[in-house]
């Protein structure tokens, strides 16, 4: 099906859709179509992936101006859906259903930006096609949208949207060619300036993640990526592709995607190159998988990601951070699988990682979200108690709430809970969330 009749065929779905808009906090389940290596494990990854995955971001922010925290998520139908938490009632608002996807693929879910007005914009829809973007129709509440310009590139997946300088949405979202580009609104999403290509490997697929500063303007964005393909011809030959993802690339732009810099400072050219990147780690033949990139009260950047054996899948949690004499890396923890998704929460100067490092269902993505704590992000990190235990099912794909720092604390990350096996017992996904200011992780439920 060709990108025009994708989207023609979506919007017709949401039109039928009026009548169910109203839904509950139930999430997608899905599974990847590849085949696992592991016996007795039938896909690489499945489960409830109402907030998969880590290369869509945001998926939730804190408005301080309201007192609340938005988030969207990929309802049970693989519709893309937006709820909201009101921190002084401590009261869940009911979900609103915002369109629809065709195919039941989370990659299709949505992520969310809101601007310095207050207006809500939601991305979704792409994965190989081109993004649909909606805007709420008043500030601060999530009963009524419109459709905005869609960023019509043949093929588009995981946008990433951002408030760089005053009046101007940036996006960025990897492309048909497997590269990173971006795209600017001047009009509030009317229309979407030529696209500007960030990074073209040959023959590699890029998977980005990317954080921006909050306060004022211009606010800089950091990119943080890893390269899918190549390898050696030993690798080429033994391993899937899925499993060939290797090294953490890093770039920054101070001017709303314009220009970018290295970590150094030193420009890089556009696209920027493999030969050019900066490289800031090398796995060798093992495999890199990112996680969550967050900013610490000096402004540089922290990256949470596994490097991991796609033969065993035995995964070790890292940190990179960068100081003033390069980047450092940390050990945090050890899994059994490089789809297991952890994100971080900076506060006060220190740094808590809430991850599924210990299993629940072996083998599987997720598992029990632990917490592991370090006074910088440099190490030690000391295991706290955890969030979850005992639990028969899996919890997965822990998102950050982006600006939860200006918040009251009791909303800081979200994430997904059920079945990872496949066929699973139950396709039933419901969404948790937390935050250092409450006790307890918390099922999300409206009131």
């Amino acid at each position: 099906m060709n990108a025009t009749r994708v989207s023609e065929t979506i919007r017709k779905a949401w039109q039928m859709d009026v009548e169910r808009m109203m839904s509950d906090y139930r999430g997608v389940w899905y599974c990847c179509g590849t085949v696992n290596v592991l016996d007795g494990n039938n896909h690489v990854y499945s489960g409830p992936m109402a907030t998969y995955s880590a290369w869509h971001r945001p998926m939730a922010v804190y408005a301080p101006a309201a007192n609340t925290t938005y988030f969207v998520f990929g309802n049970e139908r693989n519709a893309p859906a937006i709820g909201c938490y009101d921190h002084h009632m401590r009261t869940y608002a009911r979900p609103f259903v915002l369109g629809a996807n065709p195919d039941g693929d989370a990659h299709r879910n949505p992520t969310l930006l809101m601007d310095d007005n207050g207006h809500l914009y939601v991305f979704y829809g792409a994965h190989n096609d081109p993004t649909l973007v909606l805007r709420s129709e008043r500030p601060h509440e999530i009963g009524a949208w419109r459709a905005c310009a869609d960023i019509v590139d043949p093929t588009t997946s995981y946008p990433q949207p951002y408030q760089l300088l005053p009046g101007e949405m940036f996006v960025s979202y990897r492309e048909r060619s497997g590269g990173w580009r971006s795209r600017v609104s001047r009009d509030r999403g009317e229309t979407w300036a030529e696209p500007v290509d960030i990074v073209e490997f040959e023959e590699s697929d890029i998977y980005a993640v990317s954080i921006a500063e909050t306060g004022d303007y211009p606010r800089s964005i950091h990119l943080a990526w890893s390269r899918l393909g190549g390898g050696t011809e030993e690798e080429i030959r033994t391993k899937h592709l899925w499993a060939r993802r290797y090294n953490i690339y890093y770039a920054r732009s101070d001017d709303g995607g314009r220009t970018w810099v290295r970590s150094n400072g030193t420009p890089c050219s556009l696209p920027v190159s493999e030969p050019e990147a900066e490289n800031i780690y090398d796995c060798g033949e093992r495999g890199v998988w990112l996680k969550d990139i967050q900013l610490g009260p000096d402004g540089r950047p922290l990256i949470l990601f596994i490097d991991a054996d796609p033969f065993t899948y035995v995964s070790h949690w890292k940190c990179g951070r960068l100081c003033g004499d390069g980047w450092r890396f940390s050990d945090i923890a050890v899994g059994d699988h490089m789809y297991d998704d952890g994100g971080m929460v900076i506060e006060d100067g220190s740094v808590t990682v809430y991850a599924p490092t210990t299993a629940s269902q072996p083998r599987e993505d997720g598992g029990e979200i632990d917490v592991w704590r370090s006074a910088d992000g440099d190490g030690p990190w000391q295991r706290g108690e955890p969030l979850t235990a005992g639990s028969d099912l899996s919890h997965n794909n822990v998102k950050v709430v982006f600006n939860h720092q200006a918040g009251p604390g009791d909303m800081q990350v979200i994430w997904s809970y059920g079945d990872s096996q496949s066929p699973p017992a139950t396709r039933e996904s419901r969404l948790f969330a937390y935050g250092s200011r409450m006790e307890g992780a918390r099922l999300i439920r409206s009131r």
